[in-house]
């Protein structure tokens, strides 16, 4: 066991935690908040998630998260960033050059070929036009318009007064979302079965930021880290009664459901949220 993991266990002991407790309140799995106490870093799913968990640990059990980071910085590793893959280079101008050469006689004979079945085309069709629209006469042309005036008035007099604003339908079909009184992370969606299919759209802004969606039973639907300026869109089922989005870095995370921000207070605190949307048909 190291020192940190040391400290970290002790400080929960004196809280009178369990492994199982601390779960629960930090919505870390049992299995990782042991390696951490152990010293098992390297069991982790990954760098960001060491100094995310580690943090989370210490403010859990009472601990000045930052000190605790500061402190015991050389055993926890830094998060590296991607690297990014290189781009492929371009053919040279030479070989480009030769390939257009060795092709340009059937590029000319093919262009000419187009040219002229455009022009065979466009004689035919003028003589097509002439051939089968012949000039009307002229009574013809003016019974027809006394004919048919009438019953178009009355047909488009009728749909007008039976007609439905669109901009009142669409505003009833669209979600709307309200903070439950008393409870910053507590959602509750109106709405919801009037659409099929539902989309969560995940993004940061500055930083970057782990996160996890859980649907029915408190099961994980998707679980990843983004990076800064990044989004990730995650479909969930229009069954659901409620589900979950917690995030490591809440400062920089931004979340819509089907293009409807999600209205987390702007006074919120602590770096890791568990946000709960509670499903309400009306």
């Amino acid at each position: 066991m190291t020192e940190l993991g040391q400290k970290l266990r002790n400080a929960r002991e004196a809280k009178g935690y369990s492994i199982d407790d601390l779960q629960k309140k930090t919505k870390i799995q049992k299995r990782y908040l042991t390696a951490i106490e152990e010293g098992h870093l390297d069991q982790l799913p990954g760098d960001f998630y060491v100094r995310a968990f580690v943090k989370q640990y210490a403010d859990s059990v009472g601990l000045n998260s930052s000190e605790i980071l500061a402190e015991y910085g050389q055993d926890i590793p830094k998060v590296q960033p991607e690297e990014v893959p290189a781009v492929p280079t371009s053919l040279p101008k030479e070989k480009v050059s030769h390939n257009f050469r060795k092709h340009l006689p059937q590029i000319g004979i093919l262009t000419i070929v187009i040219v002229i079945v455009a022009l065979v085309a466009f004689v035919m069709f003028q003589a097509h036009q002439q051939t089968a629209n012949p000039i009307p006469q002229t009574n013809h042309v003016e019974k027809k318009v006394t004919k048919k005036t009438h019953p178009k008035v009355k047909r488009s007099t009728k749909k007008a007064s039976h007609h439905k604003s669109p901009a009142t339908s669409e505003a009833n079909q669209q979600l709307k979302i309200n903070q439950v009184a008393n409870n910053a992370n507590s959602f509750e969606i109106h709405n919801w079965k009037n659409q099929t299919q539902h989309v969560v759209k995940i993004s940061t802004t500055t930083a970057a930021a782990w996160v996890t969606v859980r649907g029915l039973n408190n099961a994980t639907v998707w679980q990843g880290t983004l990076q800064p300026n990044q989004e990730h869109d995650v479909p969930v089922d229009a069954n659901l009664t409620q589900f979950q989005v917690q995030t490591g870095n809440a400062a920089v995370t931004k979340i819509k459901i089907n293009d409807v921000d999600l209205p987390i207070p702007t006074n919120q605190t602590g770096s890791v949220h568990n946000y709960t949307m509670l499903i309400k048909e009306n």
